[in-house]
């Protein structure tokens, strides 16, 4: 082969890994054009979660009103009979089950991510449903008679669920920070948090774990719908 025929060879070579090279450079631009920024996902998951505190909201204000609707019928039935004891039970189940807004002495904690990560794994710097559970957990061992988190009654049948960068809690989503409430000994409740594993864990990895104690604390009722809680129970007589 002639030197001439050699070069032609090699620049037609050259030629069309050059055209290959500018059509995979510019498939691969055109990928990163079409991909969505993280960013653009977080603020979409922002407005979906302010659409669902929105729809909430006014599921939670038709149910205050159908409570209200049925505490009048109840009031009216227990009037008719005129049983006074009847009646102290019921405002003391009520009390128990949490279908009543209460005040009392009691912590308020404080609960956020990490300001920044230091090493490892994200996950050991956010807040997780696991370790809210933890410090509900601490406060009912040490007594507390009613507990909320982020305004949110918990109840026996309260669910708290990591759901993405959110936690649902009696199926609202809720990002962080969490602040939980509790009604009880103050300082039994302060000590026992302030003491407990979860207080190191979260030391440990710089997230944010505060208590104080406080006077008249307002925990609300359960703002759920009763009626799904027990649809499947049936009274043995």
């Amino acid at each position: 082969m002639k030197k001439n025929d050699k070069s032609y060879i090699l620049a037609l070579l050259f030629l069309v890994f050059g055209i290959l090279l500018s059509v995979q450079f510019r498939s691969v631009l055109n990928s990163k054009k079409n991909k969505p920024s993280i960013a653009y996902q977080i603020e979409n998951l922002q407005n979906e979660i302010k659409t669902e505190k929105l729809k909430g909201s006014k599921l939670r204000e038709e149910i205050d009103q159908n409570i209200k609707k049925q505490d009048e019928y109840i009031k009216m039935f227990m009037e008719r009979k005129n049983d006074d004891e009847f009646a102290r039970e019921w405002e003391k189940a009520k009390l128990v089950a949490g279908l009543t807004d209460v005040v009392g002495n009691g912590v308020i904690v404080y609960l956020a991510d990490a300001p920044q990560q230091y090493g490892g794994k994200l996950e050991y710097y956010v807040v997780h449903d696991v370790e809210i559970m933890e410090v509900l957990n601490e406060l009912k061992k040490a007594g507390a008679q009613a507990i909320s988190v982020n305004n949110e009654r918990i109840i026996s049948t309260s669910e708290i669920i990591c759901l993405g960068p959110t936690v649902r809690i009696n199926r609202n989503r809720y990002p962080v920070p969490y602040e939980i409430k509790a009604i009880g000994d103050p300082k039994k409740l302060y000590e026992a948090l302030v003491n407990s594993p979860i207080a190191g864990e979260f030391q440990m990895f710089n997230k944010k774990f505060e208590v104080r104690m406080a006077k008249d604390i307002v925990i609300p009722k359960y703002g759920g719908d009763i009626d799904d809680l027990v649809s499947g129970l049936e009274v043995v007589e």
